[in-house]
């Protein structure tokens, strides 16, 4: 089970609850995401993906040009937005 504030006390970097994902700079994307997060390096991402695989929790990484499509507009889950080269 995924803990918010687990991760959130794991995790460097920035946290959004049920949001909008054009409020974050993501383009060509209209949805909305239950939780957004924004890790401030390359070794936050690993370890949030670390926890949330752990979690079995949905997750999927994103960069600000991506483009993606949702098929109720809305993604159950949590959404990594980075621009980290990977």
């Amino acid at each position: 089970m995924l803990r918010l504030e687990e991760l959130k006390s794991e995790i460097k970097g920035d946290f959004f609850l049920r949001e909008d994902l054009n409020r974050h700079d993501v383009k060509k994307v209209d949805a909305l995401a239950d939780i957004i997060i924004k890790p401030a390096g390359k070794k936050e991402l690993q370890k949030v993906l670390r926890l949330l695989e752990k979690a079995g929790y949905p997750h999927l990484v994103i960069n600000s040009k991506g483009r993606v499509v949702f098929p109720d507009r809305r993604f159950h889950g949590a959404v990594i937005v980075t621009d980290l080269k990977l």
